[in-house]
């Protein structure tokens, strides 16, 4: 008579058939990866989206370099020191959750521009280097 039964059907786990425990468990998974990408794209959606002039403020900066008179192995030295600080500052602005652009490239829009903050953060840590290599 099990014969007649198909093995599919005899398997089963607490009287319920491992099938339906399979399709359980995925629909259960399709709901929490559903859950967790609603929240990703809502918090995507909340992101601040800045711009950033870095032609001008590095433009500025090697033009000042230029007039200092200073040997050019240290303006060198410094231009590298400023091009890092620049970077560390735009990259904590997207830590902080904001999505930054470079102005040049921003054709049109309602973004912030974010300039100034990155100058004033350039010329902290330029100074911070100053002051430690002293």
């Amino acid at each position: 008579m099990s014969g007649l039964v198909p093995s599919a059907a005899r398997r089963q786990l607490f009287g319920v058939p491992l099938v339906s425990i399979g399709l359980g468990v995925l629909l259960l998974g399709v709901l929490l990866w559903g859950a967790w990408t609603t929240r990703m794209l809502l918090t995507l959606q909340h992101r601040e989206v800045v711009t950033v002039e870095l032609s001008g403020l590095i433009g500025a900066f090697v033009e000042a370099e230029a007039r200092s008179g200073s040997d050019p192995e240290a303006s060198q030295r410094r231009v590298a020191a400023y091009l890092g600080a620049i970077d560390a500052s735009v990259d904590a602005l997207g830590r902080d959750g904001r999505t930054v652009l470079v102005g040049e490239a921003v054709l049109a829009g309602e973004a912030r521009d974010l300039t100034p903050v990155v100058r004033a953060d350039v010329a902290r840590r330029m100074e911070d280097l100053d002051h430690a290599a002293r």
